[in-house]
């Protein structure tokens, strides 16, 4: 807690209002609590008297620091839902331990200290711990140290039952549940692979496949997930997508017509009552969705060309709705022709379990057969039929069979499940995907790393900053140079291709080095920027960070860096009078105007640039940031999709992969350092190599296949991503196998010019 020459009359005026003070011993034991509470030494006599009393309620608006105020807030409501122990024995559980909860904490958890005492508590082993009966432990630390905590207690807590939490809330088994749990049937399907497919084809006359989540798959999360899609479409009146999804599952259930599509819209023509036209306006809507939805399985229409290629007979078989008119249709658009026959149940009112493969069987007549599905019971059913079968796993089934299975839980809102189906559409489209790595996702090319990890947090900050620029009027959006580069251009592709009505966009060049320099104009300004540079000699620094010429600057003898410094400030200011002159022509040439507001994109920031620029500039700047960093400047006009909530209770690991995510969205030009007499700007040296730059471009081609696919795909609607999917999949970039192109990450380098550090972009 933070003290200050008030906190003690505080503490004097809230005690006054309790009857606490009469029923102390004497004055002197009511001063002495009173120190205590101030220095988080309460004894446990203090602390059962502080739950009593509520202290920590009476003084949580005044006293208590922002983040305190929101450890005891969330802590409160984990507390009582479940008998507590807390894990870690840190100044935060002392806090806690003294703020009213000393009762309530059941138990304290350190591995190394078991038996000793912690503010009274004795600290509890294993057996004592199921013996208290324990069913929730909190761990108590800074967030970066949850895994370390979750690797050590996982085993025990899922062992027995127990929930294990941070401090943030977040239920720490399952977002760190990247290790792989399998049985021997995962491990004979781990081994399974295109060639072995193959050799399969080979020894059979006969082949047929599945179609849906066979042959093809469809990029969302749930097959039902299309009827919204068609809801969102159709804009009936009165009826929501969501609703229209409960009407359209409701026909499919209640069907009282023909046992297929057009049974089904006969049924929904009943419940909505629409005239005929409008019921077929609906189905066609549903069909023309369901061919816009699909996408091949690579892996297994090579497969089928393959069993064409070797001259075998190829049938496909679905069990389905639609009949086999519209599936073709479907399959035609994504280029799958050339089968002898496709059988479809709706056509022969069977299913694949009630005799569709018995009509198959009948049809070849001869010949050894091997049918290729994805489901164990209904493409199962053709060996009941004498058919050889070989199951793969559609999309779904191999997310919850690997170690990124923990991503389903943070799909809440359609987006978010549109977004990981479409995920899922490129991770899991190879049946096999999970072959080589047995079981852990593997990652090959930059490209495919920016696809599957950056692509859903670039698409969900496109979504949020439209949300934004909807209710606070701006007058164009300035994307700065370098960090803005790639979501300018996805920007100016989202304008021009989905919604033309969103500000116009420019590609402002800045850097907080400019900016510095154009905004300094005291004494006070220049010790800003000495705090910042540490690195270089002092005559040095004025030429490589003021931007004086050698002869302006004198001959340092050692003395006072400062005291150095200051004696070329009328040189500096001179400097930075001329860049500013050059900077504001700048804007004015490129159409900014006195008095109006422009959006800013900044990526991962303490807002320097905009406090800088807000010195000098003559219009407002309103801040649309990727991400704000906890103790950043107090600006008023700041909005952020990503807010670290400090040490304790940010809720996710995009602070410490803030590093490579703007490397990953940087640009190919260098950092500007500054303006030169012409008013041109003046760049830095380029330390990236030209592979890493390559990467690096490879990664937002990637980003921008997965954001182009996915707002050419999906409606975009009212409803908005919560942070919790981007974040759960940038958190589990860190259980996959970076291989081949990837395996040198950790061989990536950036470096932070204004500051003249360097840092690995990757860290695990």
């Amino acid at each position: 807690m933070e003290t200050d020459k008030n906190s003690l009359n505080l503490f004097h005026n809230i005690v006054a209002q309790t009857s606490f003070r009469e029923k102390c011993i004497s004055e002197q034991a009511a001063e002495e609590f009173i120190r205590h509470l101030l220095h988080d030494e309460l004894n446990n006599q203090e602390r059962h008297l502080v739950e009593e009393y509520h202290f920590y309620d009476w003084i949580f608006q005044e006293y208590y620091t922002v983040e305190e105020k929101q450890i005891l807030e969330l802590f409160s409501q984990m507390i009582f839902e479940r008998k507590t122990a807390i894990y870690g024995t840190g100044k935060v559980t002392c806090f806690l331990l003294n703020c009213g909860f000393y009762d309530r904490i059941a138990g304290i958890i350190d591995q190394k200290k078991s038996g000793m005492l912690f503010c009274g508590k004795e600290i509890m082993d294993e057996a004592q711990i199921l013996a208290a009966g324990i069913t929730q432990i909190i761990a108590v630390a800074r967030v970066n140290n949850y895994q370390i905590i979750s690797t050590r207690i996982e085993y025990f807590c899922e062992k027995n039952g127990i929930l294990l939490r941070g401090l943030n809330g977040r239920n720490l088994l399952q977002w760190y549940g990247g290790r792989v749990k399998y049985d021997r049937k995962d491990r004979r399907y781990f081994s399974l692979n295109s060639e072995i497919l193959r050799a399969e084809i080979d020894t059979h006359d006969v082949i047929s496949f599945d179609v849906f989540d066979t042959l093809i798959m469809r990029k969302v999360l749930r097959p039902t997930d299309v009827f919204y899609i068609v809801g969102h479409k159709a804009e009936l009146n009165n009826v929501s997508p969501a609703a229209y999804v409960e009407i359209r599952e409701y026909a499919d259930q209640y069907n009282k017509y023909e046992k297929n599509i057009y049974g089904i819209y006969h049924t929904l023509q009943d419940m909505l009552m629409l005239m005929d036209v409008e019921r077929d306006r609906l189905m066609e809507l549903e069909i023309e969705t369901e061919v816009q939805m699909a996408v091949c399985r690579k892996e297994m229409v090579e497969a089928f060309h393959y069993a064409l290629s070797t001259g075998k007979r190829v049938f496909l078989i679905s069990d389905m709705h639609l009949t086999e008119t519209m599936i073709s249709r479907i399959l035609t658009n994504v280029g799958i022709e050339g089968y002898e026959k496709l059988l479809v149940s709706s056509d022969y009112h069977y299913s694949k379990v009630s005799g569709l493969f018995h009509i198959y069987k009948k049809l070849i007549q001869k010949g050894k057969c091997l049918h290729i599905g994805d489901n164990k019971i209904s493409d199962g059913a053709a060996s009941e039929e004498g058919i050889d079968v070989f199951l793969i796993r559609s999309a779904g089934k191999m997310l919850m069979d690997s170690n990124l299975c923990t991503l389903k839980e943070y799909a809440g809102s359609m987006k978010e499940q549109n977004a990981l189906g479409l995920l899922l559409s490129e991770l899991f489209n190879n049946p096999f995907a999970l072959h080589a790595g047995h079981g852990v996702v593997q990652v090959r090319t930059y490209k495919e790393l920016g696809c599957r990890f950056l692509g859903i947090y670039v698409v969900a900050y496109i979504d949020w900053l439209v949300r934004q620029l909807r209710e606070i009027r701006v007058d164009k959006m300035l994307f700065s140079t370098r960090d803005g580069f790639l979501f300018y251009n996805l920007y100016q592709w989202y304008r021009e291709n989905i919604d033309a009505t969103i500000p116009e966009a420019i590609y402002f060049k800045t850097s907080r080095k400019l900016c510095y320099l154009a905004s300094l104009s005291n004494e006070e300004d220049i010790d800003f920027f000495l705090n910042y540079d540490n690195v270089y000699a002092p005559d040095e620094l004025l030429e490589k960070r003021f931007l004086l010429k050698k002869d302006e600057i004198l001959h340092y003898c050692g003395e006072d860096r400062r005291e150095y410094i200051m004696k070329h400030k009328e040189k500096i200011f001179q400097k930075a009078a001329a860049i500013r002159e050059k900077y504001i022509a700048y804007m004015n040439g490129i159409g900014l105007r006195k008095y109006r507001v422009y959006g800013f994109f900044d990526s991962y920031c303490r807002g320097t640039v905009q406090y800088l620029m807000e010195q000098f500039v003559p219009f407002k700047l309103q801040g649309f940031y990727l991400g704000k960093i906890h103790n950043t400047f107090k600006l008023n006009r700041v909005k952020s999709f990503y807010e670290d909530k400090g040490d304790y209770l940010r809720l996710d690991d995009i602070n410490m992969k803030r590093t490579l995510m703007e490397y990953c969205f940087s640009s190919p030009e260098t950092n500007i350092i500054g303006m030169d007499t012409d008013g041109k700007f003046a760049y830095s040296k380029e330390y990236r190599t030209e592979r890493d730059i390559r990467y690096m471009l490879d990664i937002q081609e990637g980003i921008k296949d997965f954001f182009v696919s996915y707002y050419s795909s999906f409606p975009q609607g009212e409803e908005s991503f919560s942070y919790s999917l981007p974040n759960a999949v940038i958190n589990v970039m860190e259980f996959a196998d970076l291989t081949d192109e990837c395996s040198d990450i950790h061989t990536i380098r950036s470096i932070d010019d204004m500051v003249n550090k360097g840092y690995a972009v990757w860290e695990r």
